[in-house]
């Protein structure tokens, strides 16, 4: 759990860092064709782990390239209006807070085609030592995390 004064968190940049576009397919919905309430949850997977990924951050390489893991503390979603099969949406992939052991994603979702927020969404993240215990987010992340660029271990 991250217990950090508010003075000791740091600012982030709100506005999105990253999004996917996806069409709603078959296996997203309910019978009614309506999107399944769980299906986001990937879906944001995806985003940022693309996200990390694309910025040096292989999350199956943290621990031996950075020292770290992280972990997920949270996770909620509030569905706005119903999204339906074939539709198109945009996973938009925002920076919301930074702590010294924790950062949290928030995520929109919008449907393309008239530009309505269909979802929005958090996680958030813990980083870990070895012992599984919370440790500092290391500078290289924080750095990506507020817009500067990392550079790996030498």
């Amino acid at each position: 759990m991250d217990t950090v004064p508010d003075s000791d968190r740091t600012p982030v940049p709100r506005s999105p860092v990253h999004h996917l576009d996806l069409r709603l397919a078959y296996a997203d919905c309910d019978p009614a064709g309506i999107l399944y309430y769980a299906a986001w949850f990937p879906w944001m997977e995806r985003v940022q782990s693309e996200w990390l990924y694309l910025n040096g951050f292989r999350q199956d390489q943290l621990q031996q390239v950075w020292g770290f893991r992280t972990i997920t503390r949270s996770a909620n979603c509030e569905y706005l209006v119903p999204a339906t099969l074939f539709e198109q949406i945009r996973v938009q992939l925002s920076v919301e807070h930074l702590g010294r052991t924790s950062f949290r994603w928030g995520f929109d979702m919008v449907r393309l085609s008239d530009s309505v927020p269909v979802a929005r969404a958090a996680l958030t993240l813990v980083t870990i030592d070895d012992d599984g215990r919370p440790t500092a987010v290391p500078q290289p992340l924080r750095s990506l995390l507020t817009g500067a660029v990392p550079q790996p271990p030498s």
